[in-house]
């Protein structure tokens, strides 16, 4: 039996549509790297590889320059990692006021 998902495209730009996300499902095997979008908690997602790694991220609008952003939370791991630990994370992030805990690249690079 064969438990890998392969999700159909929605839309123009072929993005996932959101589902709750689950620990089960960051345990899922896919046949290519695919993003599946929580419901729960907008803005959080999870990149499932082919090799089963599932990464955590974050789509977020920089209140300084105005331009989407993705920030990196963590690698799913079912004891120290899991949906509710990145969930936690994402709304201590909202309620910080969209501050970032992590630098841009570009700003800490300049003399």
């Amino acid at each position: 039996m064969n438990s890998s998902i392969v999700p159909s495209p929605a839309g123009k730009r072929g993005r996932n549509s959101s589902v709750i996300l689950t620990d089960r499902l960051c345990e899922k095997r896919v046949a290519q790297r695919t993003k599946f979008y929580d419901r729960k908690c907008p803005g959080l997602y999870v990149s499932i590889t082919a090799a089963g790694v599932a990464t955590f991220s974050f789509k977020f609008t920089d209140r300084q320059t105005g331009k989407q952003r993705t920030g990196w939370l963590g690698i799913y791991n079912p004891e120290t990692f899991t949906v509710e630990d990145a969930r936690s994370k994402v709304y201590g992030l909202k309620a910080m006021g969209g501050a970032r805990p992590w630098p841009r690249p570009s700003a800490t690079r300049r003399l």
